[in-house]
């Protein structure tokens, strides 16, 4: 099961949101949540909108899949 990812806004590398597809409805782009960054230790909050699934696959590209 992919992971959905984003950029670590103090690093700028790609860092596991601890969420994997099933467990995140993906039907509201901007419903935001948080996690403790496993690189830099802070924690980042993220929109659906800017998270992309583990391969590069963005969420809307995987939506649309999905349809």
């Amino acid at each position: 099961m992919p992971r959905i990812m984003i950029t670590c806004p103090s690093t700028g590398e790609s860092v596991p949101t601890g969420h994997r597809t099933p467990e995140v409805k993906l039907d509201n782009p901007t419903a935001s949540r948080a996690f403790r960054c496993p690189v830099c230790a802070q924690v980042h909050r993220w929109e659906e909108g800017e998270a992309r699934i583990e391969d590069t696959i963005t969420l809307a590209a995987f939506r649309a899949s999905a349809a």
